[in-house]
């Protein structure tokens, strides 16, 4: 199952899918002052616009990681695409809040079957190693997306949200056409005769991955009601425009890349995977604990999300990086990244209506506690993967 060499066209064309499945992420943060207006609803009911994408992601990750593994990324990753583009556009014609809703729930099918496929295509694709690399370009896809569809911030007065939905659903629909046209074969695996049920149980008893699963929540929790509700935070706390409030989230989201691409070759200097992940755990706390206090001035709290976001890049290229290494065995991969999937979708899901209830009924201060909270909680279980023994 390992190639000769890399064959970074894949790499590539996997992450170009990501990016494509995390536009869908990024559209709702800006457009939710539209949605808001448009069917009156206030921070709290907003706010699982953000979260329910992650809703099917959180049930049902590990499962899912099965079906890639039964059926083949190279086979799943279109349809994932295509799956998105449904719920795009239902979403854009969508008469109302619970339409919408559905729609982002069959949105979140189709992430889903993206982000767990593009990355056990990239594990088929790469050699050893070249794989962490890999995954460092890979770690990037959400910033990268997230940052690009909130550019689209200055447009929407224009083209409506709505509009943006049904763009986003012709954009999937081309891409997932390239990618099933396209994308190179991976080799193909050996047959599993296992039961998917099996396949969970020995992911599960595995030192590692349910700890890994565990860490992303926190991460994800803490990015996703940063990057969520920030363009609402600038023009409440700031007075900026829509337009320039999505723009200045879209940087936001777009610096965490930096942190994306430095996890590999933090790796390579040998420097231990827990530490870098509790280190980024460490200054993602310290800038909460900050950035939603009103003593603080709101350039320097830009300046503090500007630092979090950096700097918690580190965590997805060194948690999904692992899988080959503590998956069980190899094709068990996607489902490892299935179990980590799970996890972050946890953390997308929860994060945004927590966040969002406190701030509705105790004010932005709110937020840094729930948040502070979450991010200590992750420094804790990063250095407790020492005990998994597999990396020193």
């Amino acid at each position: 199952m390992t190639p000769e060499r890399t064959s970074w066209l894949a790499v590539l064309g996997a992450v170009g899918a990501g990016v494509a499945a995390a536009f869908q992420v990024g559209k709702a943060p800006i457009a939710l002052p539209f949605i808001r207006g448009e069917m009156g609803l206030d921070l709290s009911h907003a706010a699982w616009i953000l979260s329910i994408f992650a809703l099917m992601g959180a049930a049902a990750g590990a499962g899912m990681g099965t079906l890639v593994t039964r059926v083949g990324s190279r086979r799943l990753l279109p349809i994932g695409l295509g799956i998105l583009a449904a719920g795009s556009l239902a979403g854009g014609l969508a008469p109302g809040f619970g339409g919408l809703l559905a729609a982002r729930v069959v949105e979140g099918i189709g992430y889903m079957l993206v982000v767990i496929s593009a990355p056990a295509l990239i594990t088929l694709m790469t050699t050893p190693a070249q794989r962490q690399m890999a995954f460092g370009l890979w770690g990037a896809f959400m910033p990268f997306g997230m940052a690009v569809s909130m550019a689209a911030a200055p447009a929407l007065p224009l083209v409506g949200w709505r509009g943006l939905w049904l763009g986003m659903a012709a954009l999937l629909v081309l891409y997932a056409i390239l990618v099933h046209v396209r994308m190179p074969r991976p080799p193909r695996p050996p047959r599993q005769d296992s039961h998917i049920l099996h396949d969970v149980a020995d992911t599960l008893r595995a030192p590692g991955p349910l700890l890994l699963a565990a860490t992303f929540i926190p991460y994800s929790a803490a990015y996703a009601a940063l990057t969520g509700f920030l363009p609402t935070l600038l023009i409440e706390r700031m007075g900026v425009s829509p337009g320039t409030a999505g723009l200045m989230a879209a940087l936001v989201a777009g610096v965490n890349i930096i942190g994306n691409l430095s996890s590999g070759p933090a790796l390579r200097l040998g420097l231990p995977r827990r530490k870098v992940m509790a280190a980024a755990f460490a200054v993602m706390m310290v800038g909460c604990l900050g950035i939603f206090q009103p003593w603080v001035p709101p350039a320097a709290a830009y300046g503090l999300c500007l630092m979090v976001s950096a700097c918690s890049g580190l965590l997805p290229g060194c948690i999904l990086g692992s899988a080959s290494v503590y998956a069980p065995r190899l094709p068990l991969v996607p489902v490892t990244l299935g179990l980590y999937m799970q996890g972050s979708n946890w953390g997308q899901l929860m994060g945004p209506v927590v966040v969002g209830a406190a701030v509705s009924a105790w004010g932005w201060s709110a937020a840094s506690l729930v948040l502070g909270a979450a991010t200590l909680c992750g420094i804790g279980m990063a250095l407790a993967l020492r005990r998994a023994g597999k990396e020193p």
